[in-house]
C-alpha cells in the first residue's frame, strides 16, 4: 500500500467531493490499484465505502450499477452476460471481492476487459454533478467522481482473446454486443485504455501500442482476426 499520509472516509458525497478537491487527495475506491503501489507518496485517500454507491437496479435490458459495486456482485447479478464474463476473467477471485466498476472506469488501463464489455454495452457514466456522458467521451476526458454506470444488457454478445494461456490477461481482446441500435465492438490491448468501434475497417485503421507482451503489427493482426470473429458470431 503507499504510504498515504492522511486518510478520510466520509459520509456523504458532498463532503467526498470538498475533500476530493483539496491537493493530493485521491478517491480510494476498491484499493485493487492504489493499494498494489508501495511507493513513498504524499497522497490523502478519501474512501469512498460509506457513499452509498454500492446499489445495482435492473429495468427489462437495462442497468444501472452504482460506482462501488464489486466485480464479485458483477458476476453473479449478470450471470450469463458479456458484463458477468468480462468481470470475471477481469481479476483473481479474492481481488473481484474489492475491485468495484467505478476504480476500473477510473482507471481504464490498456487491457481492462471490464472497461471493454461497458463499451459493448453502451455505457453511460454519471458523475457527482449529475451529469451524464458516454463511456467513450468520459475515457478521452475524465473529470469528476464516478457515482453510476449504466449499460445495455439487450441482444446477443461475443468474446474473442488471445493470451498466453486460456484465462491468461489476454494481449488483445475483442467483445461485442448486437442490439437493435446496432454492433458495439470493443477492444483491450491496442491503445493506452479499451476502444470501441463499429466495424473491421475501423480496426484496420488502429495502430496499436508496442510492448514486451506483442509488437504494434502482432496486436493489430489480432484485433482485426477477433473482432472478424465476433462480427461472425453476432451475424
Amino acid at each position: 500500500m503507499p504510504l498515504l499520509v492522511g486518510y478520510h472516509r466520509p459520509n456523504t458525497l458532498s463532503e467526498a467531493v470538498s475533500l476530493l478537491a483539496q491537493p493530493h487527495h485521491v478517491p480510494l475506491a476498491g484499493g485493487t490499484v492504489l493499494n498494489a503501489d508501495r511507493s513513498r507518496s504524499d497522497l490523502i485517500g478519501v474512501d469512498l465505502q460509506s457513499l452509498g454507491l454500492d446499489s445495482m437496479t435492473r429495468n427489462n435490458s437495462h442497468a444501472t450499477i452504482g460506482a462501488m459495486v464489486r466485480l464479485s456482485e458483477v458476476v453473479g447479478a449478470f450471470d450469463g452476460d458479456l458484463l458477468s464474463e468480462a468481470a470475471r476473467r477481469e481479476l483473481p477471485s479474492t481481488l473481484r471481492t474489492i475491485g468495484t466498476v467505478g476504480g476500473s472506469v477510473a482507471v481504464a488501463g490498456s487491457e481492462n476487459l471490464v472497461v471493454a464489455a461497458l463499451l459493448a454495452s453502451s455505457a453511460t457514466v454519471e458523475t457527482d454533478d449529475g451529469e451524464i456522458r458516454d463511456l467513450v467521451k468520459f475515457l478521452s476526458d475524465p473529470r469528476g467522481l464516478i457515482v453510476a454506470v449504466d449499460v445495455d444488457t439487450s441482444g446477443s454478445w461475443a468474446f474473442e482473446h488471445t493470451g498466453r494461456t486460456p484465462m491468461d490477461t489476454p494481449i488483445v481482446a475483442a467483445m461485442g454486443r448486437a442490439t437493435a441500435n446496432g454492433l458495439i465492438i470493443s477492444l483491450t490491448g491496442v491503445s493506452s485504455a479499451p476502444v470501441a468501434v463499429s466495424s473491421v475497417d475501423e480496426v484496420e485503421h488502429i495502430i496499436p501500442i508496442d510492448d514486451f507482451r506483442g509488437s504494434s503489427e502482432y496486436r493489430h493482426h489480432l484485433a482485426v482476426k477477433l473482432s472478424e470473429r465476433v462480427i461472425g458470431a453476432l451475424s
